[in-house]
């Protein structure tokens, strides 16, 4: 059971570093006018992403402990 946290958490932690990274790149630093008119699809694509991760992780871990 505990690999199943482990690998949870590790995914957790690699997207939380992924995406302070883009956040904190110097691309992203530089003032960009498209940005503005783009940003509500951007955040719209990172939030289902993170929601079909997270779905995916627990269904994964909730076989591994019943298996």
């Amino acid at each position: 059971m505990g690999i199943g946290y482990i690998l949870v958490i590790a995914v957790i932690a690699v997207a939380l570093i992924a995406t302070l990274a883009v956040g904190f790149s110097k691309e992203n630093k530089a003032e960009d006018p498209d940005y503005d008119r783009k940003h509500g699809a951007k955040w719209k694509r990172l939030s289902i992403l993170y929601a079909v991760v997270t779905v995916l992780s627990l269904i994964g871990l909730i076989w591994y402990i019943n298996r």
